[in-house]
Formats: C-alpha cells, sequence, structure tokens
C-alpha cells in the first residue's frame, strides 16, 4: 500500500512539473520577438512619409509606393501618410509568427493610413 502511494506521489509531482514547464515554455515563447514586414501600397509612384514603432523605438520612413519594410520586435505600430492629393495608399502588415497579417486601404480622399500589431493583438485603419 505505501509503494501505491509513493508511486501515486511521484506520478502527481512529475505531472506537476510538466505542467508548469509548460505554461512557462509558452510564456516565455510568446513573449520573443518575432518578424513584422510592413508594405507600403496603393498607387505606384505615390510619395507618403511616416513612422513604425517597433517595441517602442520610432523610425521615421519617406519613399514612394510600393515600398516594404521588415523589422524584428514583440509589436509594430505604423502610420503613413500621402504627400499631395489624389491615389490610394494602403499598408499591409505581416507577422511571421502565427502568420497574422492586418491590412487597409484608404480611398483617394482619405489622407493615410495606420496599423498596430503585436503578438497578441492588431487593428487597422484609415484617417
Amino acid at each position: 500500500m505505501k509503494t501505491r502511494k509513493k508511486i501515486l506521489i511521484r506520478i502527481l509531482s512529475l505531472t506537476a512539473v510538466l505542467v508548469v514547464g509548460l505554461f512557462v515554455g509558452l510564456f516565455v515563447w510568446g513573449q520573443l520577438p518575432t518578424q513584422f514586414t510592413i508594405a507600403v501600397t496603393g498607387q505606384p509612384g505615390l510619395a507618403f512619409n511616416g513612422v513604425i514603432k517597433a517595441n517602442g523605438a520610432v523610425m521615421s520612413v519617406s519613399g514612394v509606393v510600393p515600398t516594404n519594410y521588415v523589422v524584428t520586435a514583440r509589436s509594430v505600430d505604423c502610420r503613413f501618410q500621402k504627400q499631395g492629393v489624389g491615389g490610394e495608399i494602403g499598408v499591409c502588415v505581416r507577422m511571421k509568427y502565427l502568420n497574422g497579417t492586418c491590412m487597409v486601404t484608404a480611398p483617394e480622399a482619405g489622407s493615410g493610413v495606420a496599423a498596430f500589431v503585436s503578438l497578441h493583438s492588431g487593428n487597422c485603419h484609415t484617417f
């Protein structure tokens, strides 16, 4: 009887250690930076400027559509505004981890687009 009890206690202890290890491993894995690809899309040749924040580090950018940026971070917050009247501008943010995507296009009447994507959430909108 004592042997059975000892075996049961060992099995329960091992199970508890494995469960705790699994949760810690998933938490740490979910906090690791991942690769984000930010594609500025829309009318080819349209000039734009914007800001990309990766983990809070700010990078001012400017260029012409189409343009891609690649950053490694836990979160990306970006905003792009077209320079001039007319033409569509859009942004597509792809997260390598879990294949997450956030995409939005502003119509010609709009002035820009913004996106926020993290390992846990995301949203896109026009302005």
